[in-house]
């Protein structure tokens, strides 16, 4: 059994639904404004981000919903889409938080929820990765087209990486070997060395990229394109485009099930998800679910995919979760959460 945590923007809580039953089992009270949602690796803890001034991380125990701890960080303006502004390390005992509107980064001690370091990075950071051996974290600084690599042991800037115009989404290859950034405003991706952080390609897509996916085994990273309605498939072997998807209207999340055997596609203008089936990247499913779909995750049994239908109008399809069996590619559920969700974390 999982357990969906959906941080509803326009309501100040979080929603917690039930996979076995998929229904809604908790609204848990948390700061103003949430926009992202974290769990620790061993699915004991759920971590959200408010933007309310000041921003701040709720710490949540997942086995009975109680809200542990609440963290006051650095100033958090809000995002226009979902970003990915929480890491946190594969032993679960740090958590980052990009300050996008004071310009840094937050580190939070897991075990005593306490707040260690406060580290000065670039112009608007938005998006976050940490490595898998968990030594390094990447920040992903929008507005001056940089990374800034962070060293978790001393909390220290060890390199800052030009990349290309407007940058947005980051994922880390399994193997820890490279890291893959959209440019938007270049409408390429970045390809960059782990090992020597420098940058070793830059592979031109289909428009202007946002989320990017990497599948488990490190052998593609497929990219979407909300001004094309296209998804781009590169190959990390020869980091060259080998195919580009067409999907439904303004795709802005991906989702990679555990398997890789199928890409999910959130469709925020056409209200629809596109299923992409790995071995032909051919769409084979278009899944009608509720207004405006931001975000989207898969459980790691690969039964369910759940989507975040974030208009905050009632009765027009929004303030829901759509349920997507993976089997059949059908929603079996549709469940009524707060207002305005704009991301969700699924426990492992």
């Amino acid at each position: 059994m999982s357990l969906v945590y959906v941080a509803n923007f326009g309501g100040n809580n979080a929603s917690v639904i039930d996979s076995k039953v998929n229904r809604l089992i908790s609204n848990i009270r948390v700061g103003d404004f949430p926009i992202a949602t974290i769990l620790s690796p061993n699915g004991q803890y759920a971590y959200v981000l408010s933007t309310g001034l000041p921003g701040h991380i709720t710490t949540i125990d997942t086995k009975d919903h109680r809200v542990l701890a609440t963290i006051q960080i650095g100033s958090v303006d809000l995002p226009g889409l979902p970003t990915t502004p929480l890491a946190i390390t594969n032993d679960g005992q740090r958590v980052y938080v990009a300050n996008n509107g004071s310009n840094t980064v937050t580190v939070i001690d897991t075990k005593d929820y306490r707040l260690i370091a406060t580290i000065q990075v670039n112009d608007n950071p938005l998006f976050m990765a940490v490595t898998p051996d968990d030594q390094f974290v990447y920040v992903v600084n929008t507005r001056a087209a940089t990374l800034t690599v962070i060293e978790t042991k001393r909390h220290q800037v060890i390199s800052t990486i030009p990349v290309g115009d407007t940058t947005s989404n980051i994922r880390i290859t399994p193997d820890g070997r490279y890291a893959y950034v959209c440019n938007n405003g270049d409408q390429n991706v970045t390809v960059i060395d782990i090992k020597t952080k420098k940058v070793i390609a830059t592979v031109s897509v289909d428009g202007a990229p946002l989320p990017l996916e990497i599948t488990a085994d490190g052998q593609y990273v497929y990219v979407g394109n909300p001004g094309r309605n296209t998804v781009s498939v590169i190959e990390t072997r020869t980091n060259r485009v080998i195919s580009t998807v067409r999907v439904g209207s303004f795709p802005v999340a991906l989702g990679v099930t555990t398997d890789d055997r199928y890409v999910y596609v959130a469709n925020r203008d056409g209200n629809t998800v596109s299923v992409i089936d790995t071995r032909t990247n051919q769409v084979i499913s278009t899944v009608e679910v509720g207004s405006n779909p931001v975000a989207l995750g898969a459980t790691a049994d690969d039964r369910y995919v759940y989507v975040a239908n974030s208009q905050l109008n009632i009765g027009s399809g929004g303030n829901t979760v759509s349920v997507i069996e993976i089997k059949t590619t059908q929603v079996i559920s549709t469940v009524e959460v707060g207002l305005n969700p704009f991301t969700l974390g699924i426990t492992p």
